[in-house]
């Protein structure tokens, strides 16, 4: 199974074919190399996954929705301080 069908049917919609997928206010951009870039509408550039091998496509995917969930909760949290402060 290819990543990219991996991402697909896991709800990630295709922006810029082969290059740029999104889910909610995440984002995924493939660079030119094996890596993958995260980020979210908050932070456009959280880390770099390296491009799954064959029969890691889902760990890779949970590692990058896993990252993604914790940037959301970090912005939530700083937001809620700021407001507190």
């Amino acid at each position: 199974m290819s990543f990219i069908i991996t991402l697909k049917e896991n709800g990630w919609e295709e922006v810029q074919e082969s290059v740029s997928y999104s889910k909610n206010n995440w984002v995924l951009n493939f660079d030119t190399s094996s890596w993958i870039e995260v980020g979210t509408k908050n932070n456009s550039h959280i880390f770099d996954v390296p491009f799954p091998e064959q029969a890691k496509e889902i760990w890779t995917l949970n590692l990058i929705e896993h990252l993604c969930k914790t940037d959301d909760e970090l912005f939530k949290l700083n937001k809620k301080n700021e407001q507190n402060t």
